[in-house]
């Protein structure tokens, strides 16, 4: 059983010695924001970069008045909840925070999990049986792919963001599984920064009486009016046969997730949910500074910022003839292609001031490799411009820009 276990050690061992960047990150020395000092493990020094691999789109993490909204909450309630949300783990403002989630939404309820990764459980666990179907897009998060192996539920995958193959599955299935069919689609995808079909998509999963589960933790914040998500970005008001469950650790800059959906389903999940019925809740200051990210975004043009950054530097990395897949969003794949060419460009961005995801296989098929950039709504037009021309910089050792399909 351990037999991997040491197997691996000996290749974090390696991996140590040639000074890589893959396994182990550099630790950050400064709140995660455009730029920050992080401690060098192999040079041991302390040294300032750019951040380009950070979910904290909004930059929410340092805003002045989300810090003071957490601050007063830890002095009002204390550090943490003292227990599991159906006994004492329930305050007046974890109720404020689901109220307010709803309304965002859209949506007639709300629970909150420890994570977006616990609610994709939570609701997939919480609803599916053995004897229902799960229809999943290939390219879903893997919290999804594990809610659906966990339930014991037939799993299906359709092509990535293709409704025609997903209706030829369902069209096959629908007469075997009358107790009912799941389908999941991430809303934004995390891996290539593309949204997902989602009218076309609704429109197949009414016609076969399906439910859908949107997985918005790429795109609350990011798209649609004052960042509400797919669903308002394609101007969706009927929310029925729909569910959605989200990540409050992404632009909101904290932790925790939540799934919304018809009061119903709701309560139901508050007590079938094990996520939420075996759990301690989120601490109560993790609701207000969601409370005041969800404020601030909805007051301000945050959110404008941030997609007109993105839509810069997507346009220039294109025009400079990098392979950016089909990104539309604040997600910005860059595909290496090689794996053993990204674990060395690893560690040169790095040495080059530049602290970046890079992603590699099983997350993504072995030939996509890549770097995924994480652009935030605080990043300035010269930060941008600084990656690009370290990316030109390599690409004459690397041939980044061949990998342009």
């Amino acid at each position: 059983m351990l037999g991997k276990v040491y197997d691996f050690q000996k290749n974090l061992e390696q991996h140590e010695d040639l000074k890589l960047n893959v396994f182990k990150k550099c630790p950050l020395l400064t709140p995660c924001d455009n730029k920050v000092r992080i401690y060098d493990r192999h040079k041991k020094n302390e040294s300032d970069v750019y951040m380009f691999g950070s979910n904290n789109y909004l930059n929410l993490i340092t805003n002045d008045s989300v810090i003071n909204k957490t601050i007063e909450s830890i002095h009002k309630y204390g550090v943490g909840s003292g227990g599991v949300p159906t006994l004492s783990g329930t305050t007046e403002i974890h109720e404020k925070l689901e109220s307010l989630i709803s309304d965002f939404t859209g949506f007639e309820d709300t629970i909150l999990f420890s994570s977006g990764f616990t609610a994709n459980l939570g609701v997939i666990l919480g609803l599916i049986r053995p004897n229902n179907l799960v229809i999943q897009d290939k390219f879903n998060h893997a919290s999804l792919i594990d809610g659906a192996m966990m339930s014991g539920a037939k799993m299906l995958r359709y092509k990535h963001n293709d409704p025609a193959f997903l209706e030829k599955i369902l069209k096959e299935n629908y007469d075997e599984f009358k107790d009912g069919i799941l389908v999941i689609t991430d809303g934004v995808f995390s891996m290539d920064g593309d949204i997902a079909n989602i009218p076309e998509i609704i429109k197949i999963v009414r016609k076969y009486n399906a439910i859908l589960l949107i997985d918005e933790s790429h795109a609350t914040g990011v798209i649609g009016e004052k960042g509400r998500g797919t669903l308002s970005y394609f101007n969706i008001e009927d929310k029925s046969n729909i569910l959605l469950s989200s990540s409050l650790s992404k632009a909101l800059g904290t932790v925790g997730g939540y799934v919304s959906g018809s009061k119903e389903i709701i309560d139901y999940l508050r007590i079938f949910a094990r996520g939420n019925l075996y759990s301690s809740s989120i601490p109560p200051s993790v609701c207000a500074t969601a409370i005041a990210g969800f404020e601030y975004m909805m007051e301000s043009d945050i959110v404008e910022k941030l997609n007109n950054n993105a839509s810069y530097l997507r346009q220039v990395l294109a025009e400079e003839g990098y392979n950016i897949l089909n990104s539309i969003t604040p997600v910005i794949p860059v595909i290496i292609g090689d794996e053993y060419k990204l674990t060395t460009l690893s560690r040169e961005l790095l040495d080059h001031g530049i602290y970046i995801s890079c992603i590699f296989p099983p997350v993504v098929s072995p030939n996509l490799s890549r770097i995924r950039i994480n652009v935030m709504a605080n990043h300035t037009k010269e930060d941008m411009d600084y990656l690009v021309d370290v990316l030109n910089k390599l690409n004459s050792r690397y041939s980044i820009k061949s990998s342009k399909e």
